[in-house]
């Protein structure tokens, strides 16, 4: 036969009690799992209720929060991201999307690569996330709007001038893609452009190598036009200075002959007329130049017996 135990009244209204607290314990801790939550550094939390079916509040990180266990959170990253737009012709390595194709003014095509920074204001973003509950604004309004810029602003160059003005280009993309980013109603003023990178505009191979041509045949034109100012620069200043050299001899020639001439005049004045005395002092006035060259002088003496006399010279 079995034993029965009987159980107090008591021990049935503890073994209750302590049913509820464990139920309420659970239920607790079922509310606390779902009704706490946290986001990190970067992000924000929207909370949505599905049962008023709107957003309740915005919680920028870090930090933790609390909110109904029924409703939904979703983290949206808001700080600095990046939108490349490149291609890497000898990998075949790209960014996020590829080169933007655009055609210039004179018909040819480019290929732009770009890199945008940018993020997203948390006091804008519940009417940013209402557009784009998908969070797919860089797919479908920030990638698309570049790439309409950078085709509208590239139409209006030629393809050299896509080189020569490159920095133009440059600020006109950064502060065109900005007005047009403002003034996209669906982003609700919500995305801050921080900078844009114009990486590269890459032209045809065809294109670059004539431009490299040209550019190298104007360095060429450049150099034989130096090169010929140069040539008469130096041919001017060797005639000048030949101009200089005999105009001095000349001078000195004319008061030498000056000298010589005021010489034999006084010569005269004290001699009278004797032819002889005045072609001895013209002979020594020649023997003293020749003199001065520094070579040995002979000297032919006439007369019944003929004599050589030879006056030495500074060089031997």
């Amino acid at each position: 036969m079995g034993v029965r135990v009987r159980v107090s009244s008591d021990a049935k209204v503890i073994s209750k009690v302590l049913a509820v607290i464990i139920v309420l314990i659970v239920i607790v801790g079922i509310f606390l799992a779902f009704a706490f939550d946290q986001v990190g550094v970067g992000e924000v939390a929207i909370i949505i209720d599905p049962v008023s079916g709107g957003i309740v509040n915005v919680v920028t990180g870090p930090r933790y929060f609390f909110k109904m266990p029924w409703q939904v959170v979703d983290k949206v990253y808001i700080a600095v991201d990046t939108l490349d737009m490149w291609t890497d012709t000898k990998t075949g390595e790209q960014g996020e999307w590829p080169s933007v194709p655009c055609l210039t003014k004179d018909g040819l095509q480019v290929y732009v690569d770009i890199t945008v920074r940018w993020r997203i204001d948390p006091n804008k973003i519940i009417e940013l996330y209402r557009n784009y509950p998908s969070k797919n604004w860089e797919s479908r309004a920030l990638a698309p709007l570049l790439r309409e810029t950078l085709r509208n602003i590239i139409s209006n160059y030629t393809a050299t001038e896509t080189i020569e003005k490159r920095s133009e280009i440059a600020s006109l993309i950064n502060s065109e893609y900005i007005k047009v980013i403002q003034s996209e109603r669906t982003l609700g003023g919500a995305i801050i452009i921080e900078g844009i990178d114009l990486r590269n505009i890459d032209l045809p191979a065809n294109f670059k190598a004539a431009v490299e041509e040209k550019l190298t045949q104007q360095q060429l034109m450049m150099a034989a036009e130096y090169s010929k100012k140069r040539t008469l620069i130096l041919a001017n200043a060797s005639a000048e200075a030949e101009i200089l050299k005999a105009w001095g001899e000349a001078k000195a020639k004319l008061i030498l002959t000056n000298a010589t001439s005021a010489s034999i005049q006084m010569i005269k004045e004290v001699v009278g007329d004797d032819e002889e005395a005045i072609r001895i002092y013209i002979m020594l006035l020649l023997l003293k130049d020749v003199a001065q060259t520094g070579k040995n002088v002979y000297i032919l003496v006439g007369g019944g017996e003929r004599y050589l006399l030879t006056l030495p010279g500074t060089g031997g």
